[in-house]
């Protein structure tokens, strides 16, 4: 504290103030800084301008946080200077000017800009923390804002000669205010960012710190990751020399980054997607470049890791850099591009990647420290100051200009505004003079101008940095600011405001050129990261594919840096400047050291003296008068008399000095110095102080008496409750003791009474018992009496018995055994009768069943028969009631149209008027007319802003009123309607539209009774303003049962009672629970409800302007398609009027002739006599031929010629070229579509030989719809001649035709006199004269053929030529490319969806959900589709498998999603849909979304549905890749799914369906069988590949694997990893076979094998295979792994497996025919291959098949001559091959090959011959006996490898050579070194062209193939169908040298 106490005591050297120097000059104001200098004094005031010295070194206690509060409310000149001064009068000056406030930090480089800054930014920071320390804000704001310095600091400063740390970019800190003086948020502002450092840097500077910092910086583990080494390997970083610096810590700043990057909320993948992206620039710093048939990059290693490190295919980056594509004709044209301008290409990557980049994390900042709706800002510029070096390139160019620019706005506001203000006010003031540079930034930014010539230069492709000079100095060698150079060199020089700096061309035009391409654009965004694309993502491509229009010129670099800085002068005019010129002391950055030529320099540019000089004359205060009254009344008292607010500014200032030196008095404003002001704002102060404790005292008096008042009431209030209180209680108490009492005596009495009554209950019971045991005793006594006398009754019948047992005993012994017996007997009996009547009862039952079985079933047969007759009854009924109904409709319609020609009778003086009574043809479509009209004009739509569009109007652009309407139909009467003419369009409603929407919802909660507060009633809801009625019906008297206000509602969410498509409506009182149909209709109400809710007064206006909607109207008319209106005399309508349209009439009668002529008058301002556009409008116009496809209301096909005008919005279509009857018009917007032109027209429409007409020499078919051409009829004159064509116009229906007649010659044997026109009743005759339709005539030229495609309609248009097609092509998708992009809501809610995710806003993205159903799974069916697809019919080979239009299979599919569970087998199901995603490239987001929506929300994750949807997204995933705002939706739905539901089956298909998204990769083919069930197990599948000899092997891959990684692991497989040539996979069947691209995706070459294997069981298998040019007799097809590039066939050792490649490729081409041999060594090598196969010949050995050792095609075609090498020739008269064909011609040979159908016919006809030729190879087999295999193979090879252009691969191709050096049919031989020409079957060469003459080759068309050698004249052009076979081979070995010549390992 003390020290700082000495700081600001510390006696000040010199003065404080410059303003206040006595001896005014340069030599006193460097004297005064220098004095202040050396004492440590750095900072000097000019008035309010701070000036600032560098002094190299810390300076203790200078900044401490207790000079901060010591100048906190402090005014400027209370304390010593201070840069903390500037801050705080910058902050306090917000509340006393109300406006916001800007730092200007200026000065050259190195004169301490950016700690300036910083320590500004400090400075406020502590204040607004002081501030929130008191109101309790948090003050995360202040520190997030000095934390993002180290980031700004790392990637956009660097060291320069003069500064370690020098910004190289510009930038606006602004700080947003409370209102209570809290930091509530900020921005930061960039500009003019350096880009050219990344790419190259002066020596000894270095590039941005960030770089260094990386490398030195990071861990290994990143370093590893990223591929970084030594920062010496990177060109981007070591080309100016310095890499190190000791004044710089890197390790430290990488430390500080990373730290700062994870303090601005950036997670770990975008911090290392950073990082990822700056290793990728160093990489591509890297790249180099050979010629090689063009630029080639020299190291594809280097390639792949910049490649990996942006996630971009390293093939499409090599091509992007080295070759340029243009778009002619619908055809993408590739140039090579040379070494030059492949090195600009990869620097303009590098420099755009770090820009976007640098801007990204710019806005993740802004992002962090977003503003809130603030009081007012502070913002500080630190932007790079003026530079002078040694050699001054373009980037000093481009500073100074800036700094230029801010000089500029620095003399603006110190002297030029100042001084016109003292002029303007009529002050006593002289003029000081100061150095303008106005006439300097002339020169740089004016017409002609130095950067309009750099950049004209720029863009001229033959443009050097030579010829860039010369037109500056030949245009401003007199400008006196410009300087030439005496000696001729590469320099020129600007006189700057800071002296004479002179520029190095060199370079120049290079640096300027943005070489950024759209082909490095389109790689870039393809690229998988969505980091990368996100930095690209609104970068659009430069140029459209149109050749009518001039490509957009690209903006160049300087153009790019000065609309910068134009953006940030616009900014900073907006605020209140503050000023700080920072100056350097010395140029060596040492401390204590002063150079005083070095600063004074600076203080003579900068303006100082004049400063100085403006700031001590001058007056910098100034108020209005009445601002200056209201701030200082308080010092005004009350004794000022005058009322006039500039006599009490007089008389207040006057008191305070009274000489006017510090003050004086303008016209409207007060002039003070800043001194006085000073003084009046202490004074003020404290007079406020004063008045405030005055008021302060009196208030809290005030305070206190009503707080001593209301204690009083209170007290009195509690007594009197407290008495209250005591006398209840006492009552209670008593009232409680009296109940108490009354209780205990009533229980006293029941008690006593109880008593009583129990003992009588006793006595009665005692009663009863007794009574009950005297009977007991009796009854037991008489018992025992009986007993007794039964027990001597038994003893008297027992001796009885005894004795008469004795006498009987023998009798009864045998007639008891009788009895038993027949006892026995009976009882069997008896058993069987039982179960016979049993037996019976059953039978019997069965028989009742029966019969009431038969009987129900009678009667139900009975009913049956009976109900079948009453349906008879009733369809007979029926029948006949249709029947009737067709007679009365049919009876209609001709009454209707006699009415109509009636009608018509009484338009025909009106209609004259408007000079068109032949061209309408009313009753031509009559009898297609409707009530209500609900249907428009042929060009008509229901949406005026998208099928009808016609122009506004200037007068009238809205008309609405009642009318009555008779428009025909079937009952022609008149109904009233309400009419709306909005936006060019008539719509007519049932009634005046009042309600925002209506319609009938479920309701339950909110009513008045019980029921319907727990029911649920079916309402009629209509929402009128801001009122929700609910009604009973909707009848116009239903009663209201209710009124919801919207706007005093609480909150309108979704339901939470379990119903789908539910919402609640949450009042102060209830909640309103609403369920709607369907999903659809619940997110319309939820979207009016919620709008009207959040709507104020003018949006409720427009939300019911908008209620007049064609969608909610009965019927519409587009005004476009009116040809009149006319006033109309109806004795019973006076006010009637008539519209008439091509199609139908509309009769209108108005309430009184006010209404009908404004009507008219509204309806006919658009039609007003002939049309006209201004030459602006027209984009093109012309006569088109049109053909409408059919739509439902006029089925079949019509052709018209008609004039067409295409302007900015439309297609308008008129009947004549004078524009006063258009027909209508076709909207264009974003969904509509063009194809391209078809020359294929006459296979398209197919019209009979017989009927095309000779015109010219061009033949074309009639026109017209068939059934029309049918219906007409032509008339012939028998005497004249024909010399011309007629039109013949469509008849009325009881009318004669009316001709225009021409003549035509027509000969007799004209191709139009045919059978069938005789069929048509026409007679021919030598001299007839024909009339027909003149759209024939006009047809003849309309050979190309394009398509619109509308919302309702497709029309095909004919021109006559090509070019014009194209144009018409062009021009139309360009103002389609024009239109907005059309979201759905789908779209609008997964772009909410992001940003809540990117925020974190997880109950935000809960409630999206809540909110609308469209998102989650719903049981409703699908009405539209989720995205915007294309309209129109799709026009392709697709319409052969069923398509229709997009829209259609869109919902077509979301119905399959939803029933997937009920499918026995999904695998037909799952094809389908990844088929049509296929076919119809535009589904394939719509579907991915349809699978999101149906698998969220989904309440058994586990559930068959979900499981089946979750399959077909996993196929989908693996097969198509979505476009990338559907990407992210789809990764954010997976993951989120996951968290929701972890440990589930469906988080494990997300889990596979998000690493797939991962890795998939473009596919050709859906998915074959196989590979779905691999999916759908979530594994890998195996697949096969063959090699010679019959081998194989399984590989695993997935769906994403490509050739290149299968080569890769069968070479590391088979241990070839030191082979000398190249392998590849390929596609064979037999001997056809197709090289497999290194990037083709494997499964998708296995899907086309099952494709075409499907084919083969369909029968077609040998057409169809040969189609696609890889057929061989419809053998399988395999994948095969053989050699593809020969890089040296004479080194591989014979005992290695390369070796046995290379026999069998060897011998696949001798067999071929590929190979130059005689028919003696073919022979030959026939039979060493048979001797390697088999071994020794042993008797009866044959061969049967020829085609496997021996070239057959040979047989069929002789060569003319054989050449030998290797083999001795011997001549022979008669050779082998002397068959059946020796005696055949050559023609007769050819007729033969040409008429044979089938290859057994060729075999027969050569049979001798090839029994000759297998009886030769016989003979030779048998002199090779006792040969070893290996032996016979080592002399095969040998023979081959004497050939010395071994290891070519032939082509046969067609030449064509204007100049003939070349036989027409060749071979194409293409090796390792060259490209060479043989004549078939020569070995030797007719011509060589190695790859370094070769500057270009391609297929500019199908099947051409070019190549341009350097030193020939022509071309060489190529005919043949393996233009891609050749392409791919040359770029390999292409390839091969490039890495050859680096001497990069393979």
């Amino acid at each position: 504290m003390a020290e700082t106490v000495k700081i600001l005591q510390a006696p000040q050297a010199g003065l404080s103030d410059m303003a206040k120097l006595q001896d005014l000059n340069v030599e006193s104001i460097l004297e005064n800084i220098r004095q202040r200098f050396e004492a440590d004094q750095i900072y000097t005031y000019i008035g309010s301008i701070l000036a600032a010295v560098n002094p190299y070194k810390t300076i203790p206690n200078l900044y401490d946080f207790e000079v901060m509060e010591a100048y906190d409310k402090r005014h400027i000149g209370d304390l010593p200077p201070h840069i903390y001064a500037i801050a705080n009068d910058t902050y306090y000056s917000m509340w006393k000017q109300t406006a916001n406030q800007c730092v200007l930090i200026s000065g050259e480089s190195g004169a301490g800009k950016t700690e300036s800054t910083k320590f500004i930014l400090n400075y406020l920071s502590k204040m607004s923390q002081a501030s929130a320390v008191e109101t309790g804000n948090d003050v995360s704001v202040e520190k997030c804002i000095l934390q993002s310095s180290p980031i700004l600091e790392a990637f956009g400063n660097a060291k320069t000669v003069y500064n370690n740390n020098s910004s190289r970019f510009g930038k606006f800190i602004q700080l947003a205010f409370s209102s209570r003086g809290v930091i509530e948020g900020g921005k930061v502002q960039d500009y003019l960012l350096e880009k050219n450092r990344v790419v190259g840097q002066n020596p000894g500077e270095r590039n941005y710190h960030i770089f260094y910092a990386l490398i030195l910086g990071a861990p290994d583990e990143m370093k590893q990751k990223l591929g970084l080494g030594a920062p010496e390997k990177y060109k981007y970083i070591n080309q100016s020399g310095c890499i190190k610096d000791p004044n710089i810590n890197d390790q430290q700043i990488f430390s500080e980054v990373n730290e700062a990057l994870k303090d601005m909320k950036l997670n770990d993948e975008q911090v290392s997607d950073v990082f990822e992206l700056l290793g990728a620039i160093l990489h591509i710093g890297n790249l180099d470049f050979i010629t090689a048939g063009g630029a080639q990059v020299s190291s594809m290693s280097v390639l792949k890791q910049a490649a990996d490190l942006l996630s971009v295919d390293e093939y499409q980056l090599a091509n992007a850099l080295t070759e340029k594509t243009r778009l002619l004709r619908g055809e993408l044209i590739s140039t090579p591009l040379d070494e030059h301008q492949a090195r600009d290409s990869r620097d303009s990557l590098a420099m755009n990647l770090y820009a976007r980049c640098f801007h990204w994390i710019i806005s993740r900042i802004n992002v962090r420290i977003r503003t809130k709706p603030t009081f007012h800002s502070v913002g500080v510029l630190d932007i790079f100051g003026f530079e002078n070096f040694e050699v001054n390139r373009f980037e000093q160019f481009n500073i100074n200009f800036a700094n230029e620019k801010l000089q500029e706005y620095f003399n603006k506001h110190i002297f030029s505004l100042e001084q016109h203000e003292y002029n303007a006010e009529g002050l006593d003031w002289v003029d000081i003079d100061w150095q303008d540079n106005g006439e300097c930034l002339d020169l740089i930014v004016r017409k002609l101008g130095l950067l309009s010539l750099i950049d004209e230069e720029s863009r001229f492709p033959k443009g050097t940095d030579g010829t860039m000079l010369d037109k500056l100095h030949s245009n401003h060698a007199k400008n006196g600011f410009y300087i030439k150079p005496r000696v001729n060199n590469s320099k020129f020089g600007i006189k700057h405001y800071a002296g004479d700096v002179f520029y190095e061309t060199t370079g120049f035009l290079e640096k300027n050129r943005d070489t950024f391409r759209d082909e490095m654009l389109t790689t870039i965004k393809e690229s998988r990261s969505d980091f990368i694309y996100d930095l690209f993502e609104d970068m659009q491509e430069s140029s459209q594919p149109n050749a009518a229009k001039k490509n957009r010129k690209k903006p160049t670099v300087s153009s790019q840096f000065q609309e910068s800085l134009h953006s940030l002068m616009s900014t900073l005019s907006a605020c209140n400047p503050y000023f700080v010129r920072c100056i350097k002391p010395n140029s060596t950055k040492a401390p204590n050291a002063f150079e005083k030529t070095l600063t004074l320099n600076q203080l003579r540019y900068s303006g100082m003296l004049e400063t100085v000089k403006i700031r001590r004359a001058g007056f910098p205060v100034r108020r209005l008068f009445d601002d200056f009254v209201r701030r200082y009344r308080p010092l005004l008292g009350k004794d000022t008399q005058s009322s006039h607010s500039q006599h009490k500014c007089i008389s207040l200032l006057s008191s305070y000095e009274s000489t006017n030196q510090k003050w004086q008095i303008g016209r409207t404003k007060v002039f003070l110095k800043e001194d006085l002001e000073i003084k009046l704002e202490r004074d003020r102060a404290e007079r406020v102080e004063t008045l405030v404790t005055k008021a302060k005292a009196c208030f809290k008096g005030y305070l206190a008496r009503k707080a001593y008042k209301a204690t009083v009431a209170k007290i009195v209030f509690v007594q009197k409750y407290c008495r209250m209180y005591r006398q209840r209680r006492r009552f209670l108490n008593l009232k409680d003791a009296t109940i108490t009492l009354q209780r205990y005596e009533r229980g006293r009495k029941a008690r006593q009474l109880f008593h009583v009554m129990m003992e009588e209950r006793r006595l009665e019971e005692e009663r009863k018992r007794e009574e009950q045991r005297r009977r007991a005793e009796e009854e037991q006594r008489e018992l025992e009496r009986l007993k007794a006398e039964a027990k001597l009754r038994e003893l008297e019948e027992l001796q009885a018995k005894l004795e008469e047992e004795a006498r009987i005993k023998a009798e009864e012994e045998a007639a008891q055994k009788k009895r038993e017996e027949e006892e026995r007997q009976r009882v069997l009996q008896k058993a069987k009768a039982i179960e016979t009547a049993k037996r019976l009862e059953e039978e019997q039952a069965k028989i009742r069943a029966e019969e009431e079985r038969l009987k129900l079933e009678n009667e139900l047969r009975i009913r049956r028969e009976e109900e079948a007759l009453r349906l008879e009854k009733e369809e007979a009924e029926r029948l006949v009631e249709e029947k009737r109904l067709e007679e009365e409709v049919r009876r209609r319609e001709e009454e209707l149209a006699y009415a109509m020609q009636q009608v018509m009778t009484h338009f025909d003086d009106s209609i004259a008027q408007l000079n068109s009574p032949s061209d309408l043809n009313l009753d031509k479509y009559y009898g297609d007319m409707f009530e209500e009209a609900d249907q428009d004009s042929e060009y008509q739509d229901d949406d005026p802003d998208e099928d009808s569009v016609s122009r506004k109007s200037d007068d009238l652009q809205y008309w609405e009123g009642y009318l009555n309407m008779k428009c025909g139909g079937m009952v022609n009467t008149w109904k009233k309607r309400y009419c709306v003419l909005r936006d060019e369009t008539l719509m007519w409603f049932r009634a005046k539209q009042e309600a925002l929407k209506s319609g009938w919802l479920m309701k339950k909660g909110g009513g008045t009774s019980t029921l319907s507060r727990r029911n649920w009633r079916k309402r009629f809801f209509v929402l009128k303003g801001i009122e929700l009625a609910y009604y009973e019906s909707d009848s116009d008297g239903a009663p209201c049962k209710g009124i919801i206000n919207i706007k005093q509602t609480k909150d309108i969410l979704d339901s939470s009672f379990g119903r789908e498509s539910s919402l609640d409506i949450i009042t102060d009182k209830r909640t309103y629970h609403i369920v709607a149909d369907n999903a659809d209709d619940l997110s319309e109400w939820f979207s009016i409800l919620m709008r009207v809710k959040n709507a104020n007064e003018y949006e409720l206006k427009q939300m019911q302007d908008e209620d007049a909607n064609p969608k909610n109207a009965i019927g519409t008319l587009d005004v476009a398609v009116i040809d009149s209106v006319v006033p109309v005399h109806l004795q019973t309508k006076p006010n009637a009027f008539a519209i008439i349209t091509a199609e139908r009439v509309f009769n209108m009668s108005a309430d009184s002739p006010e209404d009908m002529n404004g009507w008219l008058k509204a309806l006919t301002q658009y039609h007003k006599g002939q049309r006209t556009y201004s030459k602006e409008e027209i984009l093109m116009s012309g006569w088109l031929t049109k053909e409408n496809t059919g739509t439902i209301s006029r089925p079949g096909i019509t052709r018209k010629k008609r004039y067409f005008i295409l302007t900015s919005h439309s297609l308008d279509i008129y009947k004549s070229v004078d524009l006063q009857h258009k027909l209508g018009a076709i909207a264009l917007n974003r969904l509509c579509s063009v194809t391209v032109p078809d020359d294929k027209m006459f296979k398209e429409i197919d019209y009979p030989p017989e009927l095309v007409i000779m015109n010219g020499n061009r033949r074309s078919p009639p026109s017209g719809n068939p059934e029309s051409n049918r219906r007409s009829s032509f008339s012939f004159g028998r005497k004249s001649s024909i010399s011309g064509l007629a039109t013949l116009s469509r008849p009325r229906s009881n009318s004669r035709p009316y001709v225009r007649d021409y003549d035509l010659p027509l000969p007799t044997n004209s191709p139009v006199a045919s059978p069938t026109m005789r069929r048509r009743k026409l007679s021919w005759g030598k001299k007839s004269k024909i009339k027909m339709d003149l759209r024939t005539a006009m047809f003849q030229g309309g050979t190309w053929k394009f398509t619109i495609h509308s919302r309702r309609y497709s029309y095909n248009l004919f021109t006559p030529s090509n070019d014009e097609a194209w144009k018409w092509t062009y021009a139309i998708q360009e103002v389609i490319d024009s239109k907005p992009p059309i979201e759905t809501p789908s779209q609008i809610l997964i772009k909410e969806l992001r940003e809540a995710s990117l925020n974190g806003y997880n109950d935000e993205i809960d409630k999206i959900y809540k909110l609308n159903p469209i998102l989650r799974n719903v049981p409703y069916m699908l009405k539209s589709p989720l995205l915007p697809l294309p309209y129109g019919q799709i026009m392709s080979s697709n319409l052969d498998k069923g398509y229709t239009t997009l829209q259609d299979e869109a919902v077509k599919i979301f119905n399959v999603l939803q029933g997937s569970e009920q499918l026995p087998d999904p695998m037909p199901v799952i094809q389908g849909i990844l088929q049509t995603c296929q076919d119809l490239k535009p589904l394939q987001d719509e579907v991915y979304c349809q699978l999101v929506k149906q698998t969220t929300w989904v309440k058994d994750a586990d559930n068959l549905n979900n499981l089946r949807n979750w399959q077909i997204l996993c196929c989908m995933c693996c097969t198509f890749i979505p476009s990338r705002s559907i990407l992210r939706y789809v990764r954010f739905h997976i993951k989120r799914q996951v968290e929701l539901s972890p440990k589930t089956q469906m988080a494990a298909y997300a889990g596979y369906a998000l690493e797939a998204l991962k890795r998939t990769r473009t596919r050709e083919f859906v998915p074959s069988r196989d590979e779905i069930i691999a999916i759908l197990g979530r594994r890998d599948m195996n697949a096969t590949v063959f090699c010679h000899g019959g081998g194989s092997c399984q590989i695993s891959i997935n769906s994403s694997t490509t050739a290149g990684q299968v080569i890769h692991t069968l070479v590391k497989g088979m241990n070839l990893d030191s082979c000398y040539n190249r392998f590849s996979l390929y596609e064979k069947s037999g001997l056809v076979e197709k090289a497999i691209d290194d990037r083709s995706v494997v499964a998708d070459i296995l899907a086309k094998f099952e494709s075409q294997n499907a084919q083969n069981d369909d029968g077609n298998k040998d057409s169809r295979f040969r189609a696609r040019g890889l057929s061989d007799r419809g053998k399988p097809w395999q994948l095969f792994f053989k050699l593809f590039c020969f890089l040296d066939t004479q080194s591989v050792k014979p005992d290695s497996i390369e070796y046995s490649f290379l026999f069998e490729q060897a011998h696949e081409e001798v067999i071929r025919g590929k190979f130059p041999a005689t028919d003696e060594q073919l022979i030959h090598l026939s039979a060493l291959r048979m001797q390697f196969d088999k071994g020794d010949y042993v008797h009866g050995d044959w061969i049967n098949d020829l085609t496997e050792v021996y070239p057959v095609d040979r047989l069929k075609v002789k060569p003319k001559e054989d050449n030998d090498f290797g083999f001795q020739q011997r001549d022979r008269k008669d050779t082998f091959i002397s068959g059946t064909l020796r005696g055949i011609g050559e023609k007769t040979l050819k007729r033969l090959q040409k008429s044979a159908s089938d290859d057994n016919i060729l075999e027969s006809v050569y049979r001798d011959d090839v029994s000759a030729t297998i009886t030769a190879i016989i003979d030779k087999w048998r002199t090779l006996k006792g040969t070893s295999a290996e032996r016979a193979q080592n002399i095969y090879m040998s023979f081959m490898r004497s050939w010395k252009y071994f290891g070519s691969r032939l082509f046969e191709v067609e030449c064509h050579d204007g100049r003939q050096t070349y036989p027409k049919n060749i071979w194409l031989s293409v090796n390792k070194s060259m490209v060479a020409v043989h004549k078939i079957n020569d070995p030797n060469p007719l011509d060589e062209f190695p790859y370094e003459k070769i500057l270009s080759f391609g297929a500019p068309i199908p099947n051409e193939y070019k190549i341009i050698v350097e030193g020939r004249r022509s071309e060489l052009t190529f005919d043949t169908t393996e233009v891609f076979e050749i392409a791919k081979l040359m770029k390999a070995y292409i390839n091969e040298i490039v890495k050859k010549r680096n001497m990069i390992p393979a």
